[in-house]
């Protein structure tokens, strides 16, 4: 076991239902080929305790799809209030939420229910490029939420503005030529750093896809990691789901936090490999996944949220 501590937390997406139109993710409202679900708040609570008492982790993402101005999205943002409650109630330490950009006043809500409790919005940017942002993620906000660039890019702001002390910012390497979004991601954490924020920033990465130019390999992402961890040395750098243990050991000395899993609906069992299918999954590393306990165990590190730290 090596002595320094990281952080870990587990992704659990509850839905993959979504409004938003993101022409490189599974997700998107007009695959035909997705097979729909959302998760009642007893099969989520049922996933909680599945990842607190036999995964013995103590912190969670809860991921949703993006909805525009309705009923639904009122009614999901009210869900993850409640699911963040009970998981804060079962004895989380910390809870990130990715739900897509947040109006002022949804933003209250959270602050009205959470506002001394260890929670994290999580929202990447993707790419900082308006013309890159624009052909992946489309520009009618009208009928596709996530469409708003400046709305996103805003969001952030207005959390720490509002009293929130945890952020969780990141770019999607992949889309363009890195070096521009690594630099506009740097600034982008040194303005929310100097308004008071803990800044936690994630590096996912997207690959297998047809026609992408600028697919980050293995060497390149270490690189990618190491001089942002030099540029924002207070910021916390987050290991996505999307990685393999070869690649997060490789990542270790500069990262804070791990985040293993799967992308899948409610996908943590009681038992054996988790599952990661392309049918309901936002994106698919293997079909079949080892479970966030031993993905950790692999990495031989002590985990604060994990049960290391808890014996």
């Amino acid at each position: 076991m090596v002595d320094r501590t990281l952080e870990t937390f587990v992704p659990l997406y509850i839905s993959n239902t979504c409004d938003s139109m993101c022409s490189i993710c599974n997700m998107r409202s007009n695959n035909k080929k997705l097979h729909r679900k959302e998760a009642t708040i007893s099969e989520i609570i049922n996933q909680l305790k599945i990842i607190k008492e036999i995964e013995k982790i103590n912190a969670v993402c809860f991921l949703t799809g993006e909805y525009i101005e309705s009923k639904k999205r009122n009614e999901n943002i009210e869900k993850i209030i409640r699911i963040i409650d009970y998981g804060f109630r079962m004895g989380y330490e910390k809870i990130y939420f990715n739900i897509g950009s947040l109006s002022i006043n949804e933003i209250d809500k959270f602050y009205k229910k959470f506002y001394s409790k260890n929670i994290v919005l999580s929202l990447f940017q993707e790419t900082y490029s308006q013309t890159v942002y624009k052909r992946y993620f489309g520009n009618n906000s009208l009928i596709n939420p996530k469409a708003d660039f400046n709305k996103r890019l805003k969001t952030a702001e207005n959390w720490i503005n509002v009293g929130f002390r945890n952020i969780d910012i990141g770019i999607l390497l992949g889309l363009c030529e890195p070096s521009n979004d690594i630099n506009q991601l740097i600034i982008h954490a040194n303005k929310l750093y100097k308004l008071g924020a803990k800044v936690h920033i994630s590096l996912p990465r997207i690959r297998g896809v047809n026609n992408l130019k600028y697919e980050v390999n293995d060497d390149k992402y270490i690189e990618i990691i190491k001089f942002i961890k030099h540029k924002c040395p207070w910021a916390s750098l987050i290991v996505t789901t999307r990685e393999s243990v070869d690649l997060i050991k490789k990542s270790l000395e500069y990262i804070t936090i791990v985040s293993p899993g799967s992308s899948d609906i409610a996908p943590y069992t009681i038992s054996g490999k988790i599952p990661n299918n392309l049918e309901t999954s936002q994106f698919v590393i293997n079909k079949n996944r080892e479970r966030p306990s031993q993905i950790l165990d692999k990495i031989g590190y002590k985990f604060r949220y994990y049960k290391e730290i808890n014996n």
